[in-house]
């Protein structure tokens, strides 16, 4: 008994002593191989407070700045052994507090992310856990206004987890939350996502939604969705389901504007592209208080996700429709004279239904 003791004391001394080693080497020479790496790979200048090991095994970064690019307050990543003798890079968790990310499109169009020049074959990187506190994320425009126009995303909170059982499997759990800030960094709506994914069978099961939004601060970005006229003032809601079976993604989604106020100014020009008929299209969605509120659903592929505007447009316009029928005949005569040579673009079948309401 005594023999088992001294071992487990020898065998946790020798522990302590790896740990204190390695500890040390990070200490020396962590803080300038990180910074090496970074930089190489990047081209962008780094800097770092401190780089360290932690108990149980850990490696943790203090006040990285990735200049123009990325900061954080503190990262720590818990790799796992198993996996480094697997030839892969597997990391248990990872943990970001405060990260800020600034990301700048120049009056070309051009993003400011750095393309990695690592060259030959590098061992994969696999992410079992995410949590990342007090995010921030900063879009800045220069292509829409040369002088940059801001976006900011903060109060960013992200927890993603792998389930541990069985390791085999690519189920995995996601939760997120943000709020959109204003120019004076005050909260002016909240973004939140939850459900699951799994990578495996390419099902998936979410929510994605968007309460209270100030519409005005993306409005550049769809105003000439919404009307030709300019937007002032419009609160956004915004909810989508997110369901996929064996790769095939359907997003069911619901919007509503309220408190709408435009410029009371003459009508802005219209830009011809896919959705210059869009305008009038939705103003049928609007009631009698001029909030607007329709569906649309969108289809396409969970590991290669996009959205093909001609089908948004098709969508949309099926909507319209359908909110027409279920008008008042009054509001529909009214709307219907206004709009229906814009909708001869959406198929014979759409026009036939304008024709029977119009009788």
């Amino acid at each position: 008994m005594k023999n088992a003791g001294k071992k487990i004391i020898w065998i946790l001394a020798i522990i302590a002593v790896i740990y204190a080693i390695i500890s040390s080497i990070f200490l020396v020479f962590g803080k300038a191989i990180v910074i090496s790496q970074i930089e190489k790979n990047l081209k962008v200048k780094t800097r770092i407070e401190s780089v360290g090991v932690t108990f149980p095994p850990a490696i943790s970064i203090r006040k990285l700045d990735i200049e123009g690019l990325f900061t954080a307050d503190a990262i720590t990543a818990s790799p796992s052994i198993l996996g480094f003798f697997a030839g892969k890079i597997v990391l248990n968790s990872l943990k970001i507090i405060r990260p800020e990310i600034t990301i700048t499109k120049d009056s070309d169009g051009k993003l400011n992310l750095p393309v990695l020049t690592q060259k030959g074959a590098q061992p994969p990187v696999l992410l079992t856990g995410l949590k990342i506190q007090e995010g921030k994320v900063t879009f800045i425009d220069k292509k829409l206004n040369p002088r940059g126009y801001k976006i900011t995303v903060g109060n960013i909170a992200v927890r993603i987890s792998k389930v541990s059982l069985p390791p085999t499997s690519l189920y995995t759990r996601f939760n997120v939350s943000a709020d959109l800030l204003d120019s004076n960094n005050n909260p002016s709506g909240k973004a939140q996502a939850s459900g699951w994914i799994d990578f495996g069978p390419k099902n998936m099961d979410g929510k994605l939604e968007l309460i209270d939004v100030e519409a005005t601060a993306l409005a550049p970005y769809y105003q000439n969705i919404i009307s030709t006229k300019k937007l002032l003032s419009a609160k956004l809601n915004f909810n989508a389901d997110m369901k996929a079976k064996d790769n095939d993604l359907s997003i069911l989604c619901h919007s509503e504007f309220s408190n709408v106020i435009y410029e009371k100014s003459s009508p802005q020009e219209n830009k011809q592209d896919i959705v210059d008929i869009f305008p009038n299209v939705l103003d049928i969605f609007s009631n009698a208080s001029g909030n607007i509120s329709f569906d649309f659903t969108i289809k396409t592929k969970l590991d290669k996700p996009r959205i093909d505007l001609v089908s948004l447009k098709g969508s949309i316009g099926q909507a319209a429709v359908q909110n027409i029928v279920n008008q008042p005949p009054e509001e529909v005569s009214k709307k219907v004279k206004q709009v229906a040579e814009e909708f001869k673009e959406l198929g014979k079948s759409l026009k036939d239904i304008f024709n029977k309401k119009e009788e």
